[in-house]
């Protein structure tokens, strides 16, 4: 007999406090000094937002007008991609001219392209200074309620928006910056997603998830202040920040302009969609080829189905437990966060649309906690990424990024696990994903 949902909704609240408590004891000798009123008021904002998105009629209209949003986005995006690809652009079940049938979802033609568009939308917004008014929203907010220096909400508030190029934007204050602000704006980067690759995401899930955009967006804000909850629980602030109780504004644009926005946007978006794709051909040759290892190693020991998946799938196991996904889908989650991990969230996105495809999960509650645990940038990709693009700019401190580095990457991982015990507390058991229903 399958519990109540109650009784998964307690589950992930309870997972609410193993995770604080998992970030507190990773701390090591710096366990003195956590700024508890921080702790409190970075999990209030969780439940604050989770309780808006899941249960208030006005939440459910944000996700619907911003799944909307993206939609028409994404339409306007597949213009230049279908003139690029023609018949290859073409999505799952769609028609061309002509009668063309579609091949079926091409993650390179349909999807990554998509980075590009968003990079120069971005970069026009930027330039209108819309992009720095919402930024300065939400770092006030954060300023007032968490804490955080002048600094340190500008680059959490920027996390939401933009991926490395956070380290741009706070480049002015970066140097003088501590390890604690550092360790937080490390974690805050891999924790949340950038708008850039949003609907990347919404095409590989579209099919299967009506409304995912909607949900995406609300799973990165979430991110936000949990990731400070977790980065302080595990690097508190041990000195005097240069910019404390400061409040930081963005430049108001960094081109001539808007044409020469649109053009440099469009050249970083394709600098992005390169490298996205060089990771994921060598990861993922890289885990075939020690799959293959690890299957002649088991083949001589007598577990020849041994791989790298299975066995993130099973650390990755307690984890979804905890989150409040029912035991039958739990290795299935697991799986999910482990190959994040280690291939990057694309991957592990397109697995889960699989898997919803197949009937591979019994429950949507399932998929509704999958969904906002996986949406992060924490996986062993990151680690270079960010602390390349950080210590690019204060070179001088390369050492510290890189001892700081693999730390961020366990704190990103509890935080997108923190978020998915959010979803999962304010989860019905109904509809949930496909219908808003939680």
């Amino acid at each position: 007999m399958q519990p109540a949902p109650w009784y998964y909704n307690l589950i992930s609240g309870a997972g609410l406090v193993v995770i604080c408590v998992l970030a507190w004891l990773s701390a090591g000798r710096r366990r003195r000094g956590v700024p508890w009123p921080t702790v409190a008021w970075g999990v209030g904002l969780q439940l604050v937002l989770g309780a808006f998105v899941f249960t208030l009629p006005a939440g459910r209209g944000f996700l619907l007008a911003t799944n909307h949003l993206v939609a028409a986005l994404l339409d306007s995006a597949q213009a230049g991609i279908s003139f690029l690809f023609g018949p290859l652009a073409l999505g799952p079940g769609q028609t061309g001219p002509g009668g063309v049938k579609s091949l079926g979802f091409i993650l390179g033609i349909q999807a990554l392209p998509t980075v590009v568009f968003f990079m120069a939308l971005a970069a026009l917004l930027y330039q209108a200074g819309l992009l720095q008014r919402v930024v300065r929203f939400f770092s006030r907010i954060f300023m007032r309620t968490l804490g955080l220096s002048g600094a340190e909400a500008l680059g959490v508030a920027s996390t939401i928006f933009v991926g490395v190029e956070t380290a741009g934007m706070v480049r002015p204050f970066l140097a003088r910056m501590t390890r604690s602000e550092l360790f937080c704006l490390l974690t805050a980067c891999m924790a949340t997603v950038a708008s850039t690759v949003l609907g990347t995401y919404t095409l590989i899930l579209d099919h299967i998830f009506p409304n995912i955009a909607g949900h995406l967006v609300s799973a990165s804000l979430i991110s936000a202040p949990a990731a400070v909850v977790v980065a302080k629980l595990m690097e508190p602030e041990q000195d005097e920040p240069f910019t404390a109780g400061q409040k930081l504004d963005l430049a108001l644009g960094r081109h001539q302009g808007y044409l020469e926005a649109a053009i440099n946007g469009s050249r970083e978006g394709v600098q992005l969609l390169v490298g996205i794709a060089a990771l994921l051909l060598s990861f993922l040759g890289l885990v075939a080829l020690a799959d293959k290892i690890l299957g002649w190693l088991g083949g001589l020991a007598g577990m020849p189905e041994i791989s790298l998946k299975a066995i993130l799938g099973y650390a990755a196991w307690p984890f979804s437990l905890i989150m409040g996904v029912p035991w039958q889908d739990a290795l299935s989650v697991g799986r999910l966060v482990g190959e994040r991990a280690l291939v990057t969230e694309f991957v592990a996105y397109q697995d889960l649309a699989g898997l919803l495809a197949q009937g591979g999960l019994w429950y949507s509650r399932s998929a509704l906690v999958a969904s906002y645990a996986l949406c992060g940038f924490a996986h062993v990709a990151s680690v270079a990424i960010f602390v390349g693009g950080f210590g690019a700019l204060m070179p001088g401190r390369m050492g510290e990024l890189s001892r700081l580095g693999f730390k961020a990457l366990w704190a990103a991982t509890l935080t997108t696990l923190m978020t998915g015990c959010v979803a999962g507390l304010f989860s019905h058991g109904g509809a949930g994903l496909l219908g808003l229903g939680g």
